[in-house]
């Protein structure tokens, strides 16, 4: 049995690859956004935005999956049990195999009605709808991509997950470019760029995790496998969909607010922000299966050292971050193609991001810890207690009395408050793991 000085050598094997390759993936968010932007002006990024809840659920959904049976598989491993491991294997194959369906046919029979809601006016619902169609479509891309990923790092292999990112990564970039740039094909363009960089990371994965199956394990179904894939992966499906929930409200207050321009704002501020949080997410991403295995093998000393360092690592990680982007607040807004009254806001904003990002740390890695232990019921406080509760109720009450700027100030005022929610979790939960361990 590994000991505590064994897991805490691995933290940098398990982070650094998660790290690294959510720093592409942030980058990726930046290109992204200035194809977008310089191509289709602030109509574009604005419709991008009003199309992101969708394409998000889609995310949350396969992330969910593939998280819940990482941490599964990993607590199994740290048991020595490789068979119940391998049985979680297959029932989240199965999982992403009914989501794919499910998500696919559902959103493209739902988006005619859900868009209006989402904030596309006449000017955007075009726009919008074409976007999303293409999402549809090509549904299983993303659904296993996002799931097989975080599956790979709970089976031990953390650098094939990190290549296979940085192939679909920079296939992204390199479509973007070709279908946006190059064939003017507009938001059909960038979600078919996305949609084929997705099948060049996401095959591959397939192929792979499911060699790594032990074909001496008889398989048989069990539901109740499922649900267990659901209930740990709960969190992981708030802590994903918060931002989408948060891009739909900010959206129509954004709108109420300050019109088409002041989605255009809110849009570069969501594409910093989601450049961002993969970054700081990645520690407690990478280090989840190293905490669900030192968990399962009863070292209570190794989960211990795995979360300070964790923690610290995050924290670290969001201010190089504040500081990068307080020293990039006036070019930002123009790489994303954001017009000169735009941008000119965005600047004066972006301190508000500045300030929440530490705070943002603390709870995204709070959350992945909890996840990792199997305490569904404190990681989802945190994941929910966001998107559902604290957000809500800075978004729609500081407007009140700030107009517009209200809007930029709700994000950190409610990070500083679930960051002290997280922080009075984890003493709690300290007791409930040593009853457990």
């Amino acid at each position: 049995m590994q000991t505590a000085e064994n897991f805490e050598k691995q933290l940098w094997k398990y982070a650094l690859p998660s790290m690294f390759t959510q720093l592409l993936n942030s980058l990726f968010i930046i290109i992204d956004g200035y194809f977008v932007g310089q191509n289709m002006g602030d109509a574009g990024l604005a419709a991008i935005n009003v199309a992101w809840p969708l394409v998000a659920l889609v995310q949350a959904v396969s992330l969910a999956i593939g998280i819940g049976g990482a941490v599964r598989m990993s607590i199994n491993m740290g048991r020595g049990d490789k068979e119940a491991a391998d049985k979680e294997r297959i029932h989240a194959l199965i999982m992403l195999a009914m989501a794919t369906l499910i998500m696919g046919i559902g959103l493209y029979l739902c988006y005619p009605y859900a868009l209006p809601h989402l904030g596309a006016n006449q000017e955007l619902y075009p726009m919008t709808a074409e976007y999303i169609r293409v999402v549809c479509i090509c549904a299983s891309c993303q659904v296993f991509t996002t799931g097989l990923l975080p599956l790979l790092r709970g089976d031990g292999r953390t650098m094939t997950a990190m290549w296979l990112t940085v192939m679909g990564i920079l296939g992204n970039v390199v479509l973007d470019w070709f279908c946006i740039q190059h064939l003017n094909l507009g938001m059909k363009g960038a979600a078919l760029a996305t949609a084929v960089s997705q099948a060049v990371c996401g095959i591959p994965a397939f192929i792979l995790f499911l060699k790594g199956r032990d074909r001496t394990v008889r398989f048989r179904f069990e539901p109740k496998r499922m649900l267990g894939i659901l209930r740990n992966g709960i969190s992981a499906f708030g802590l994903s969909i918060s931002d989408s929930i948060l891009i739909l409200m900010g959206n129509l207050q954004a709108m109420r607010y300050g019109g088409t321009e002041g989605v255009a704002v809110y849009a570069v501020l969501s594409y910093v922000l989601g450049s961002v949080i993969p970054l700081v997410s990645g520690v407690g991403n990478g280090i989840q299966p190293l905490l669900s295995k030192a968990y399962g093998a009863g070292d209570r000393k190794a989960v211990e050292k795995l979360r300070r360092k964790g923690a610290a690592v995050a924290v670290s990680a969001s201010l190089v971050c504040s500081v990068a982007v307080w020293m990039l607040k006036v070019q930002l807004p123009l790489i994303f193609g954001a017009s000169p009254d735009a941008a000119a806001q965005v600047s004066n904003a972006i301190w508000t991001l500045v300030l929440a990002f530490p705070f943002m740390a603390v709870v995204r890695f709070m959350c992945s810890y909890f996840c990792a232990l199997g305490q569904p019921a404190e990681s989802s406080v945190l994941a929910y207690g966001e998107p559902l509760g604290v957000q809500p109720l800075f978004l729609f009450t500081l407007p009140l009395f700030l107009g517009l700027k209200g809007v930029w100030v709700s994000y950190p005022s409610a990070m500083i408050v679930m960051s002290v929610i997280a922080i009075s979790l984890m003493r709690v939960s300290g007791r409930k793991m040593s009853q457990n361990i």
